[in-house]
């Protein structure tokens, strides 16, 4: 699933232990009925989960979701903050949520040991106070994976784009993708590349035989054709999503691109 999909997601805790040294597991390999997340502050161990193996340590995160055997094997003693939780608005038993991969390595380690420093503080504390601030760095842990995941798609996505001989306009594409999903204004990447306007339409225009408006447009317009049928989102919503203004703007453009309202897509599409 795109990462960009999940970090609206609100997490519930469920429950919280800490370990400052385990030396073992009890169990090598175990299945729960919730989503697990082991986060870890030292020490390395090894997992499989669902076909996907590999070792994690400080300062990695690996979730398992609900009904999934999770295997894992000690290599080093662990620092290890044991956390089971659930999505808001589904059961426990919720068909597993598609995670790009299930293991996370947030590239923002001082947040990340920030959090993991105040959930293992307040382990032990059992007021309703305590365990809503654990919730709270819960999910500010999922906004850390979710940006991690994030950097991940951009990497494959970037090595995709469109090559050409001028290195500068390169540096546009890149810089177009990486703000293609929020509003701006094409006169702030000419200024950067010390073009005028037209300059840089023409350009560009030579490099890839597109402007940059229509370059723009067609990545957002894929990206709300995956909303509407990876979400339930509604066209507001992927509309800010996308970088425009409201719906309504958003369903003239896509009709425009793809020859049919974003409803009738999403109904023709969806399976």
């Amino acid at each position: 699933m795109d990462a960009h999909c999940l970090w609206d997601r609100q997490l519930l805790l469920d429950y919280h232990f800490y370990f400052e040294r385990k030396e073992q597991f009890e169990m090598q390999a175990d299945t729960y009925p919730v989503w697990v997340l082991f986060a870890v502050e030292m020490g390395k161990f090894r997992y499989r989960i669902d076909g996907e193996s590999g070792e994690a340590s400080a300062g990695e995160l690996i979730f398992c979701p609900p009904g999934s055997t999770f295997h894992r094997e000690m290599v080093q003693p662990l620092g290890l903050h044991y956390i089971g939780f659930n999505f808001a608005g589904s059961g426990p038993f919720e068909s597993k949520q598609a995670l790009p991969t299930v293991k996370s390595h947030p590239t923002d380690g001082k947040r990340l040991f920030s959090n993991l420093a105040y959930m293992r503080k307040l382990h032990l504390a059992g007021d309703a106070r305590s365990f809503h601030r654990k919730q709270m760095m819960l999910n500010d842990l999922w906004q850390l994976a979710c940006e991690d995941w994030e950097d991940g798609d951009l990497k494959d996505q970037l090595e995709d784009l469109p090559v050409s001989e001028d290195e500068l306009m390169n540096r546009a594409t890149e810089w177009l993708y990486r703000h293609a999903y929020a509003p701006f204004g094409m006169n702030d990447l000419s200024g950067q590349l010390g073009l005028s306007p037209v300059q840089f339409t023409r350009r560009f225009r030579k490099a890839f035989r597109l402007t940059p408006s229509e370059f723009v447009k067609s990545l957002r317009v894929r990206k709300a054709a995956e909303l509407l049928l990876d979400t339930d989102m509604t066209l507001d919503q992927i509309a800010d999503r996308c970088g425009y203004e409201n719906g309504f703007y958003l369903s003239l453009v896509f009709a425009k691109s793809m020859g049919m309202r974003p409803s009738k897509y999403r109904e023709m599409n969806r399976v």
